[in-house]
């Protein structure tokens, strides 16, 4: 099969695991991807940057193409990825290690492209990239790392360099090997103060054909953060950490976010995706107020926007008439307000933040959407619970009228870089995983249990897991009982998460067991009900807390496919 495909820069984004299809040893429950994104537990989401390092290479004559490698192995799980990479032809392949959940899928991916084009660069970038550069670089079918948070003009020089002169020392924040296999760096000196470009959204994956199509688009106004959570590897202290620097956060031009949601509305049905602006919560009202202002000149249906602390009247009055339909994302953690100050927020009560839903539904906001997390200092199964059942109170006290509560694990990792993952001792937690190789052993353990980077003092790798499971199952009972959703689609639900809830025991026991050939032998035992749970999860479609229902894999604004559906056809088996 030819693919005749050629690119100076062919971003991969992989899957979370390479293995994943038709595979026995490794068990993904139902539900295990968190709540408001559209995805596996194969996290198939590539970073923005993707995007805005297309169009800034684009700019300045360099051929960048995208595939989304985890979306095509979702829709077409028979590919031979060998046979669609044997004839490509590029520069250098660019492979994002943003999420650490994507390390067994990366380094996979990597060696395989290695393998094929012994002679292209094969290059990793993003903010674990950053993290761990100096480990990365030591494997030996990885030939670079790009460090940083902006790579635009560094990519821009190592694009020129690669077609001239090769002279790698010219590009700024880049780990590199020579052709001796020596490591060179060439320093961590490109650090810039703005974010000067944006992402064309003009042209976006076609929508799917399904009964429910996914009409998501993600942007973010900044890098970094104002605020300082302890278990986020995207923090303050985590991002001067990370990235070397002294501030806490870069922000986008407005110019360039202005042009981002012009370029929604030339997409063909743009107007009617939701339009998901994330980084809100960390701008000034200054700059809040000039960004609404582009929101509502782009006409948009729906619009989200999270919201760290309980917003102004006057935001929340310019937030409702940014788009048809407005939802705000509340993420105070949990009820407690003494656990949520540990984790980085606990800045109003719940009694507060009640009576600013309150006055937000007033003011025309359509939807408040309320996230809590498991797995913070100082939760125990008792706060977890308590948390579900102030759900419950809250849905009552709101009943007909669009605020929902949501409760969301964190797993399987612990943000490396995070103030959680770099003193875990002041914080109340034991890190398992520290370097990339152990995270990536890590994602090949049969049990989501030891998948799992951390505990808290307060919560084992066991609880933390059962009670998740537990209080997701018990939060979804009660929205069909309270009427957010029908049974016909609660008590499947249900059913699903008892059944995960149920097998993930089955499978931990067997997957702590010592002796290697034992352990293989009992997976071996269990591996066709392993097998039938991974394919109801990998091919059914996406289902999460936010929408229950399955839905196609397809039409996603990262679903970047590449090749046309007749070339990928040609390489499957």
């Amino acid at each position: 099969m030819k693919c005749n495909v050629s690119a100076d820069l062919l971003l991969v984004h992989p899957p979370a695991y390479f293995d994943f299809r038709n595979n026995s040893d490794v068990y993904w429950p139902f539900l295990s991807s968190g709540g408001s994104e559209p995805i596996t537990p194969l996290y198939e989401n590539f970073p923005v940057g993707f995007k805005t390092l297309q169009r800034f290479l684009t700019n300045r004559g360099h051929d960048v193409k995208i595939l989304n490698l985890s979306t095509l192995l979702l829709k077409y799980p028979t590919c031979d990825v060998n046979k669609l990479f044997r004839d490509v032809e590029v520069k250098v392949f660019g492979i994002d290690l943003h999420w650490m959940v994507h390390v067994q899928g990366s380094l996979e991916i990597a060696k395989i492209l290695k393998a094929l084009h012994p002679h292209v660069p094969v290059l990793f970038g993003g903010i674990s990239s950053t993290y761990y550069a100096d480990e990365l670089i030591h494997y030996p079918f990885i030939d670079m790392v790009m460090r940083g948070y902006d790579t635009h003009e560094p990519m821009a020089t190592l694009l020129s360099e690669l077609k001239n002169g090769r002279k790698f020392e010219k590009v700024p924040n880049l780990l590199w090997k020579n052709e001796l296999g020596e490591i060179n760096d060439s320093g961590f000196s490109y650090t810039p103060r703005t974010l000067s470009c944006g992402m064309d959204l003009s042209t976006l994956p076609q929508q799917n054909s399904g009964l429910f199509p996914i009409k998501d688009v993600l942007t973010t106004e900044n890098a970094g953060c104002v605020h300082n959570c302890g278990w986020c590897g995207g923090s303050r202290e985590a991002f001067r950490r990370v990235n070397k620097v002294n501030f806490p956060i870069v922000q986008k031009n407005l110019d360039e976010l202005a042009f981002e949601m012009k370029t929604v509305g030339e997409n063909p049905g743009g107007l009617n995706y939701n339009y998901y602006s994330l980084g809100t919560y960390s701008e000034p009202p200054n700059r809040l107020n000039v960004i609404l202002d582009h929101m509502s000149q782009a006409d948009l249906s729906s619009v989200m926007y999270d919201q760290f602390f309980l917003t102004s009247d006057a935001i929340l009055r310019k937030m409702a008439s940014t788009g048809k339909r407005v939802i705000v994302n509340l993420s105070p953690q949990s009820h407690n307000v003494r656990v949520s100050k540990l984790s980085g927020r606990g800045t109003y009560t719940m009694e507060e933040m009640e009576t600013w839903i309150d006055k937000a539904l007033e003011y025309g906001i359509s939807e408040i959407d309320v996230y809590f997390f498991i797995g913070m200092p100082e939760q125990d199964e008792k706060s977890v619970f308590d948390t579900v059942a102030y759900c419950q109170k809250l849905m009552e006290r709101f009943s007909g009228r669009r605020v929902v509560p949501f409760i969301c694990p964190m797993f399987p990792f612990l943000d490396p870089g995070s103030s959680y993952f770099e003193n875990p001792d002041e914080w109340g937690f034991t890190v398992f995983y520290r370097t990339v190789e152990e995270h990536r052993r890590a994602m090949m353990r049969a049990s989501l249990i030891n998948r799992t980077n951390y505990e808290t003092r307060w919560l084992s790798r066991y609880d933390l897991v059962n009670v998740s499971y537990k209080a997701i199952r018990d939060l979804f009972a009660l929205k069909g009982e309270l009427g957010l959703f029908p049974p016909a689609v609660i008590n499947p639900l249900v059913k699903r998460l008892d059944d995960a809830r149920e097998f993930i025991n089955v499978v931990h026991p067997i997957d702590c067991i010592e002796n290697e050939e034992d352990r293989k032998k009992a997976l071996r035992e269990i591996g066709d009900e392993i097998r039938r749970r991974n394919n109801e999860i990998f091919t059914s479609g996406v289902v999460n807390q936010a929408f229950p229902i399955n839905r196609k894999i397809g039409g996603r604004w990262y679903d970047e496919l590449l090749w046309d559906e007749s070339s990928i056809q040609e390489s499957c088996n």
